[in-house]
């Protein structure tokens, strides 16, 4: 459910500090909006929460813009707990924006962060929850090319909270020893964690997986797997998993303009060998999975940037992992404009869908928390 900023004053406050607000990039056309979706729809699963939308600025690394995001899909059927506002570029407009939305009723305001973009609101944001007594809690990712150094580079940002999640442990070390006995408490945790592989040379080795037989779907993918330039495609490779009979498929990989950069695997392939496939490849993509896919269930176990090729049905694998994306599999440059990000992407090791609701259980208070807290409110009246 999207407000405008004018409905702010509808905004029903409830009689318990049962209402979570969650500020952080908005914009499901960046990896760190997406995933700022995932938590706030984690966090609806078990009470109101109120989200902020920060778009100060874009990260080239993460835009997805013509490749759909597989998540925000998912994501786009609302929850009624979730009420979304967008937050004004105008920095005191911004700040009274908080004010208004950070009422007696929020047990917990949260920011996002992410190195590398413009995380200055968050020093407003924790200010104005701090001024109304909320406890505050600050998100930190953990990407590869941020070290400690960048992360601490946000000191200043984040100090006034009184938690920090961050996804690294040792960019939650170099935190804690900067904050020291007088910053806020320091954790890491799963969901926030994008390290993890291993470092990628210049090369792109694509795993693809094709259902028995289906050569329409095969001559879309090398369609666009033709659409390489000649001056680029030394650096790539594709492993094509794709059982068959007879001799359609590999005459059609043989006709292709780079034959001789696809490797055919017509065999069944077994579980160790699949992994390894996915912790190998700088990217995945796999046509109209199953719901039991074991391909897709690899590809999020790695944590690998996945290309969902689909037809008109979309099928119901991918909730909540932040690594897929959608490309229709009826138009070639659909697959290719989404391979191409997914090779944008492949230094990430995208969070395991789990983690989300690990990290809200972690973020919202329980209930016998929040009656502590109203007891004490009474006490002190």
């Amino acid at each position: 459910m999207q407000w405008r900023t004018e409905d702010l004053r509808a905004v029903e406050v409830g009689p318990r500090k049962d209402r979570v607000v969650v500020a952080g990039p908005g914009s499901n056309l960046t990896i760190p909006g997406i995933i700022v979706a995932e938590i706030v729809r984690s966090l609806a699963m078990t009470g109101r929460v109120t989200r902020i939308e920060v778009d100060l600025s874009t990260h080239s690394m993460s835009g997805l813009h013509r490749a759909p995001s597989l998540a925000a899909w998912h994501g786009d059927q609302s929850l009624d707990s979730i009420v979304g506002f967008h937050a004004p570029e105008n920095s005191r407009r911004r700040t009274q924006t908080f004010i208004d939305l950070i009422g007696s009723d929020v047990s917990v305001a949260v920011a996002y962060a992410w190195p590398g973009i413009d995380n200055s609101w968050i020093q407003q944001f924790l200010k104005v929850a701090k001024a109304k007594g909320v406890t505050t809690a600050v998100l930190c990712a953990s990407v590869p090319k941020s070290g400690p150094t960048q992360v601490t580079s946000l000191v200043e940002i984040i100090g006034r909270a009184n938690r920090v999640y961050v996804g690294d442990i040792s960019d939650a070390t170099a935190l804690a020893s900067s904050f020291r006995s007088h910053g806020p408490v320091v954790e890491s945790h799963p969901a926030l964690s994008l390290k993890g592989k291993s470092s990628r040379g210049p090369g792109h080795d694509i795993a693809a997986f094709v259902p028995r037989d289906n050569v329409q779907s095969l001559s879309s993918l090398l369609a666009a797997f033709n659409a390489i330039p000649e001056a680029w495609i030394s650096d790539y490779r594709m492993s094509l998993v794709m059982r068959y009979s007879g001799g359609a498929v590999p005459e059609l990989v043989a006709s292709s303009h780079y034959p001789s950069y696809v490797t055919l695997i017509g065999d069944d392939i077994t579980s160790d060998d699949l992994a390894e496939l996915c912790t190998n490849s700088s990217a995945l993509s796999v046509a109209d999975p199953a719901t039991d896919s074991r391909a897709f269930s690899s590809a999020v176990d790695s944590g690998i940037a996945t290309v969902l090729m689909a037809t008109a049905i979309l099928p119901q694998v991918g909730l909540g992992y932040v690594g897929g994306l959608l490309a229709d599999m009826r138009y070639p440059a659909s697959i290719s404009v989404a391979l191409n990000h997914a090779l944008r992407l492949k230094e990430l090791r995208f969070p395991s869908p789990e983690t989300w609701g690990q990290l809200a259980r972690r973020l919202r208070p329980t209930s016998s928390e929040l009656h502590l807290v109203e007891v004490l409110e009474t006490a002190n009246d």
